[in-house]
């Protein structure tokens, strides 16, 4: 992995005895979830913050969660699979290859409204892979896997997808995100793998339960290593992040609701043509 996919980093103190970091993965534009959780961390006093990637795309505020996270300067941002499609879309990349990629070339355009080019180009370009180290903690954050945004990585995967992670580094310490699940898991070696869940979208359509809950870990640091994760799920004003959606004009704002209102992802293709005809019926009727 070349320098510009990965940013070394080293923090610790001396008068510190120990570091609590809130970790924040897959906002997707969902302010009011967003706000929800950096209010709960700061009510559990976390000192710093990581970033795990897709704070872009499907919700109304990318730009207004940006501004929000960049305030507490976190120790991380990594490329998401939703940052990586605002590449592709800079690049010139084709988006007519499938109806969903299709209605991620609207949400991306709408996006780029609000961001501008030079937030836009920043997200679009941000590492694959940061390393920091916290006291003697070598950790690793990126958003599926160290040299992919998009490659799921679920809490039952075969132990040697989370082996692999650790085979180029010599971090004791992953964290990725992608998957909106909460979850804890050690390679062959003890070295640990923590994912906080989603803050801005439930999981995916076929979850057993559903959870309309924003979700995001806590780890305590010390000279000695890991000594607490701490998993959180935090209650949100969906009513206001709908109403901001819809006074924003979110493109697929059904599908937004829909989702946050029943706690399951349903930017699934049937979703999306439902919602495609809807507004052409809409546009007939003059809507």
């Amino acid at each position: 992995m070349g320098i510009d996919d990965i940013m070394m980093m080293r923090l610790g103190d001396s008068f510190m005895e120990r570091v609590r970091i809130a970790i924040i993965s897959d906002v997707h534009g969902n302010v009011e979830a967003l706000k929800a959780v950096l209010q709960d961390a700061a009510n559990e006093k976390a000192d710093k913050y990581i970033t795990v990637g897709d704070i872009a795309l499907k919700g109304p505020g990318t730009d207004v969660c940006l501004a929000l996270l960049e305030e507490l300067s976190p120790l991380t941002f990594v490329l998401g699979n939703h940052e990586q499609v605002y590449k592709d879309f800079l690049d010139g990349k084709s988006f007519d290859h499938s109806i969903k990629r299709q209605m991620i070339k609207q949400l991306v355009e709408y996006d780029y409204l609000f961001l501008g080019e030079e937030k836009f180009r920043y997200l679009a370009t941000l590492p694959k892979k940061v390393s920091i180290q916290i006291f003697d903690t070598k950790i690793d954050v990126f958003h599926a896997m160290p040299n992919s945004v998009s490659f799921p990585i679920y809490p039952t995967q075969e132990q040697m997808y989370f082996d692999e992670m650790f085979m180029q580094t010599e971090a004791s310490v992953a964290i990725n995100g992608h998957v909106h699940r909460q979850s804890l898991r050690r390679t062959e070696d003890d070295q640990l793998i923590i994912n906080p869940g989603s803050v801005g979208l439930p999981g995916g359509k076929n979850s057993r339960k559903k959870d309309n809950l924003a979700q995001y870990a806590l780890i305590d640091i010390d000279e000695k290593g890991v000594v607490d994760v701490h998993f959180k799920k935090v209650a949100y004003d969906i009513e206001a992040e709908i109403a901001f959606a819809r006074k924003r004009g979110l493109p697929f704002i059904d599908i937004y609701e829909e989702t946050l209102r029943k706690g399951q992802y349903l930017y699934i293709d049937s979703q999306i043509e439902r919602s495609i005809r809807k507004s052409k019926e809409d546009n007939q009727n003059g809507v």
